[in-house]
């Protein structure tokens, strides 16, 4: 099932809970074509179910989620499973399968998916491995590769179907500030190069102004900033400055609803 919907993708009073924790609340989001949106906020803000709901693994208790025409919320499994080819997934650690080479790793969507020969499927998977620096290390294990490299393979598999939107989990989550910035710099240019959309959850302040083109705040289930990275900076919500700051000094610690609306 389909609807008209001019975004990439599009959260429509989107109700979450868990258990008796409401953790998104009425949410409304957009995300256009090629943009880069940077989704922060605290621990168990929701950031990650966005992108659960999103690949449809979760169902909302209420409102809709949209992929392009598609009413993510509605599709049959079969129609899912089609859907989500054009959606890429580079998760938090990585999720390589440790008894796989790196080869099979970003060769597992095309064997699964598609009826692709195996020499198709190398050439695509040596190709990607190339566009990520780690066509080398191809033959092999994920224990073998630093967490900076099982990264680089994680966004080699999320490319490989060519899809139209990668959803990034904490994508530079337990690196040096070093490797962080490559692989933030890795994201900025494949994104560019394959003009994909990409959603980015992280809370990593100095990736999420370097790779976002738009950043948004989630507090008590809402966006309460939607903003392009400098204006965001500049913001005056008090949440949103206390958030930046890391100051223990502010309404998220006191629990205040005062500064929920946006300002």
């Amino acid at each position: 099932m389909s609807a008209k919907n001019s975004h990439m993708v599009e959260l429509r009073d989107v109700v979450m809970e868990f258990e008796d924790k409401k953790v998104l609340d009425d949410l409304s989001l957009t995300v256009e074509s090629q943009e880069r949106l940077v989704v922060m906020g605290q621990s168990g803000s929701g950031k990650s179910t966005i992108l659960r709901l999103i690949l449809g693994i979760l169902q909302p208790n209420a409102g809709e989620v949209f992929f392009k025409q598609f009413e993510i919320t509605r599709l049959k499994r079969r129609k899912l499973q089609q859907v989500r080819r054009d959606i890429g997934m580079v998760y938090q650690y990585s999720a390589l399968l440790s008894s796989r080479t790196v080869r099979d790793n970003v060769a597992l969507p095309l064997e699964e998916l598609t009826d692709k020969s195996r020499d198709e499927i190398d050439k695509i998977v040596d190709q990607k491995l190339e566009l990520v620096g780690m066509k080398e290390a191809r033959d092999q294990l994920p224990s073998e590769l630093s967490g900076g490299m099982r990264k680089r393979v994680s966004l080699a598999r999320a490319l490989v179907m060519e899809p139209e939107l990668i959803l990034f989990d904490e994508p530079t989550a337990g690196l040096d500030p070093v490797i962080a910035s490559v692989i933030d710099e890795l994201i900025i240019s494949l994104t560019d190069k394959s003009k994909v959309t990409s959603i980015i959850v992280t809370h990593e302040m100095a990736s999420a102004f370097r790779i976002g083109t738009r950043m948004a705040m989630l507090y008590h289930g809402k966006v309460i900033e939607d903003a392009d990275p400098e204006t965001f900076r500049q913001s005056q919500n008090p949440v949103v400055r206390q958030f930046l700051s890391g100051s223990t000094e502010g309404p998220i610690l006191e629990g205040s609803q005062d500064a929920i609306a946006k300002k």
